[in-house]
């Protein structure tokens, strides 16, 4: 790691800069979205960005203690923790004791399952990276290495420097005063996949489903009042074999005399009549709350729905989703879902929308 001279002094006059500052900024916050920073997950993976970026360094660079791990990652041991959490619950690391009796400490270790998502979302970022550097000049490839190395160093020198002449504050010690011990995860509420109506699911459905597009294409009453509409129709017919619903629960354990809270946090339907044609199933109204997305729940709602259908003797399954739902339709493809069309959606905003139409077979 580069240490700035004792001698580097921070300038914050832009004046012999300022017309490069803009179109740098500007290509900073676009680098940021094109990478995905700003999604809820990363790298074609079910894993948040800070979640990514923890297993790289764990798995690729071998830094495992959380100590270590935060100053590498430059964020605070709690947000460490939340990260190392998502992670855990996905099963892809695991915090074990290292050294001998009585001088251990405790460290993330990869698992098997970690080695195949870190080797997913490598071949992932090696895609990205020869596909953007396809289209660029051959001659120009060499320049973007060398342009992001001088800025990524140059970030690093004024973070230093910065580090340097803001000390941190003093705390007393004792010799006699312990070590402080490593943290230690400590689990989340309990989430299961129930199936079944439960009391609300219509009114969270919606609620999922606008906070998400809402945001994501704009969409607004024609939406809500469709899928309402449609939805409602669904939940009449629960009590046929053909039709069912899964929500992901999650209970919040008991505070001092009052109940446990059961929230729903994500859901899934199975209509088994709405396609009109017999032995034909439609998988409807698939989202999972954005504060728990890469904790493996919308794996385990797909999984769940897919067993259903399976099980109940149907011949196809069909779905409608956005291209931009990559994290969604990996989990489809994974159950055995193929692209069958595109089309193109306008009904629920002034912006045309492209969706795509995927069905499973059970003859593959």
């Amino acid at each position: 790691m580069y240490v700035p001279p004792r001698s580097f002094t921070l300038s914050t006059d832009p004046e012999p800069l300022i017309d490069l500052i803009p179109p740098l900024r500007d290509a900073s916050r676009k680098l940021v979205r094109e990478w995905g920073f700003l999604q809820p997950t990363l790298a074609g993976s079910a894993l948040s960005p800070a979640a990514v970026h923890c297993l790289i360094e764990i798995g690729e660079h071998k830094i495992r203690s959380p100590r270590s791990l935060g100053v590498e990652l430059k964020v605070s041991q709690t947000r460490l923790g939340e990260a190392a959490s998502e992670l855990v619950a996905n099963g892809d690391i695991a915090l074990e004791s290292e050294g001998v009796v009585g001088d251990s400490e405790m460290v993330y270790s990869l698992t098997p399952a970690g080695a195949q998502t870190l080797r997913a979302i490598n071949a992932y970022a090696q895609n990205q990276v020869t596909r953007a550097l396809a289209t660029a000049l051959p001659e120009a490839a060499t320049d973007i290495t060398a342009a992001f190395r001088l800025y990524a160093a140059a970030l690093e020198r004024v973070r230093l420097a910065e580090a340097v002449s803001t000390p941190e504050p003093t705390r007393p010690t004792s010799p006699q005063q312990a070590p402080r011990p490593p943290p230690v995860l400590v689990p989340g509420p309990a989430v299961e996949i129930v199936a079944g109506y439960r009391p609300g699911i219509l009114g969270r459905t919606l609620d999922l489903h606008l906070e998400f597009y809402h945001k994501t294409c704009g969409w607004g009453v024609p939406f809500e009042a469709g899928l309402a509409s449609s939805l409602s129709d669904l939940l009449t017919r629960l009590d046929k074999p053909m039709n069912q619903v899964w929500s992901a629960v999650q209970t919040v354990p008991a505070q001092d005399l009052g109940p446990a809270v059961e929230r729903i946090m994500g859901v899934i339907y199975i209509d088994g009549e709405s396609s009109g044609q017999e032995g034909v199933a439609r998988l409807r109204a698939f989202i999972v709350d954005g504060s728990v997305r890469g904790l493996g729940l919308g794996r385990k709602l797909v999984g769940a729905a897919m067993a259903f259908v399976r099980q109940a003797g149907f011949r196809r399954c069909t779905l409608t989703t956005l291209r931009i739902l990559s994290t969604a339709i990996k989990l489809y493809e994974e159950e055995g879902f193929r692209e069958v069309r595109e089309m193109i959606e306008g009904g629920f905003s002034e912006e045309p929308v492209m969706t795509l139409e995927y069905a499973w077979s059970r003859d593959g």
